[in-house]
């Protein structure tokens, strides 16, 4: 049990990193373009100073060339007055030098081969960034563009609401109103049956009762006690 819990706490921990990051992924990915800028930075001046000291070994082995050319000459002459022994000391010494000049060839090189594979990764990194700068550009054109739309959407929402709202309580208001107008039939309904006055509006609407007798009724009645008393 104690094991699961701990996997969860984990897992919840995953979750919530995995949340900041995602709320601030487009901060974290302008400090890294930064951080490759500046590694791509480190880079160029390493490549200045490899390109300065191989033309350091390089110059040395040109003054090697030009020194082992002149002691050439040197032995020539001494050979050329007899001087054998001469000869041989210049030689000896033409051979020493002839060594330190291949050892700088071979660090000249050895410069020209790191220098070429640091350019290279220097022009792929170079590319990279520019492509990811114009990604970035667009990631940015887009988030900017749906920040706007959910701003729309919010207040169109928020809009929506309100109306809604406002319609709930235009019916609220309908319906309170026919309560009181209800109410208020209900109280004069009782108010005439308690004054008899709806029993003579029944009765009346019946043909029964009341004190209203029209003309033609009347007269109906007094031609009938009249013919009755001739009799």
């Amino acid at each position: 049990m104690l094991s699961k819990i701990m996997t969860a706490l984990r897992g919840k921990a995953t979750e919530t990193g995995q949340t900041v990051v995602d709320s601030q992924a487009l901060r974290i990915l302008d400090q890294e373009i930064r951080d490759s800028e500046n590694h791509l930075s480190q880079s160029k001046t390493e490549l200045t100073r490899l390109m300065g000291q191989r033309q350091l070994n390089s110059n040395k082995a040109d003054t090697l060339e030009s020194k082992i050319a002149e002691l050439e000459k040197s032995a020539e002459a001494a050979l050329d007055k007899g001087e054998e022994a001469l000869a041989v000391e210049v030689a000896e010494r033409m051979v020493a030098l002839q060594d330190d000049l291949e050892a700088e060839r071979a660090i000249v090189s050895e410069y020209d081969a790191s220098i070429e594979k640091l350019r290279s990764a220097i022009r792929g990194t170079d590319n990279q960034l520019r492509q990811l700068k114009q990604q970035v550009s667009v990631v940015k054109a887009t988030e900017s563009a749906q920040k706007a739309q959910s701003a729309v959407a919010s207040r169109h929402s928020g809009q929506n609401s309100a109306m809604s709202s406002a319609m709930e309580s235009l019916e609220r208001i309908k319906e309170r109103q026919q309560l009181n107008s209800a109410q208020m039939q209900a109280a004069d309904d009782m108010a005439a049956e308690e004054s008899g006055s709806s029993l003579e509006a029944r009765l009346k609407a019946a043909g029964v009762g009341g004190q209203e007798r029209k003309a033609d009724d009347v007269l109906a009645r007094l031609k009938a006690k009249k013919n009755a008393t001739q009799e």
